[in-house]
């Protein structure tokens, strides 16, 4: 008797330990089930912010690119939209940028492109220093002016008359920015900051670092969290940007391209026909 009781709570001990470890087993693959979907999540997550932060590197040298054969041609910079709400037009349209407008969305429209969703819309700046007593010494890049003092090929024997205005102008331009002793250093003038790395703090007030001929920046995410897409220490009507070489941080994904003055009038003479 005392066997068969034995026998029967041995068996019941058995059968609730088998279903005990049922259960352990359901709340280990439970918790790995889990596991396995935040991992993908995740993943998921890093992929699309790759692939937004390409997409935002591929359109802003595109912008880049496009601001390059802009003035190539035209033997100036883009005007900024400087409407609040943008319309993608120089302002003023006619090639004439009004005095003061150095900072604003970049001129999708004139530019010959279609406008990107507001989320999207790039913020741009370009150096502006006019000198209307002495234009060998101006450094307005948004305008054409004749700096170099060349006569015009198309009026032979009419040497004397300095009126030809083209992209040599322009790299005289930009060789008077990027010379302190014919234009000195301001940062109410288009200038980058640092990297957070080899070129300093990226701080806009303590770490002006170099005057730029333009910048031109592509928003991704609010990472701040004010509301903005553009991230410290890009502010609307502020003159300055982060270095481009300065990396994609967790509190900002801004994309910036730029070029100094220098380095745009080397690209420009390097191709020159």
């Amino acid at each position: 008797m005392t066997s068969r009781a034995s026998c029967r709570h041995t068996g019941r001990w058995h059968q609730a330990a088998q279903g005990g470890f049922s259960m352990v087993e359901m709340a280990i693959a439970l918790v790995v089930a889990g596991l396995m979907s935040w991992a993908a999540f995740s993943g998921y997550e890093t992929v699309t912010a790759q692939q937004e932060i390409e997409r935002g590197r591929a359109e802003a040298e595109q912008l880049q690119s496009i601001v390059r054969a802009f003035a190539l041609r035209h033997g100036r910079l883009p005007c900024p939209d400087s409407d609040a709400v943008a319309d993608g037009y120089e302002n003023p349209p006619n090639g004439n940028c009004a005095a003061g407008n150095q900072v604003g969305w970049f001129p999708y429209v004139s530019m010959g492109l279609p406008m990107p969703t507001d989320k999207f819309l790039a913020r741009y700046s370009v150096f502006r220093a006019a000198n209307l007593a002495d234009p060998g010494r101006d450094a307005d890049l948004a305008v054409v002016t004749e700096r170099t003092r060349d006569p015009d090929p198309a009026v032979p024997g009419n040497s004397s008359v300095p009126t030809y205005r083209d992209v040599t102008d322009l790299i005289a331009g930009l060789n008077n920015a990027s010379n302190t002793a014919i234009v000195p250093f301001s940062a109410a003038r288009t200038y980058l900051t640092g990297d957070a790395g080899v070129a300093g703090a990226i701080d806009c007030a303590a770490n002006q670092v170099m005057a730029a001929a333009y910048w031109l920046i592509v928003p991704l995410q609010d990472r701040s969290g004010d509301g903005d897409r553009f991230d410290a220490p890009h502010t609307p009507g502020s003159a300055c940007a982060a270095s481009p070489s300065a990396p994609l941080r967790f509190g900002s994904d801004d994309v910036v391209v730029a070029e100094s003055p220098g380095q745009l009038a080397g690209w420009l003479r390097r191709s020159l026909p």
